[in-house]
């Protein structure tokens, strides 16, 4: 799997993760580099010094699907777009409960 960074489009500081795998599984320490990324991306961005929440806003909402939140809610909480494109599966894993049965 290889990641690369490169800028985005939002302005200064503003990074995008693209991620480039062929049926290769991601690793935790992989989540958590793209985490970090993220989190500063959002930081930069949305910056808490002029009144947004930042990394806190993701945080938010990786803490509602850590808590059972159905992803359909989070997304739309969120106003993000639902981008999946899941092969094999009907729907996506809500809850950590289903991976581990």
């Amino acid at each position: 799997m290889k990641l690369t960074l490169t800028k985005g489009r939002k302005g200064n500081g503003d990074t995008l993760v693209l991620l480039e795998a062929s049926k290769e599984p991601l690793t935790f320490s992989q989540l958590l580099f793209i985490l970090k990324h993220y989190f500063e991306s959002e930081d930069s961005y949305y910056s808490p010094s002029s009144g947004f929440d930042g990394k806190a806003y993701l945080m938010k909402a990786i803490i509602d699907v850590y808590s059972g939140v159905p992803f359909e809610k989070v997304l739309k909480r969120y106003n993000l777009e639902n981008k999946l494109n899941i092969v094999g599966s009907a729907k996506p894993i809500e809850k950590l409960h289903e991976i581990l049965e």
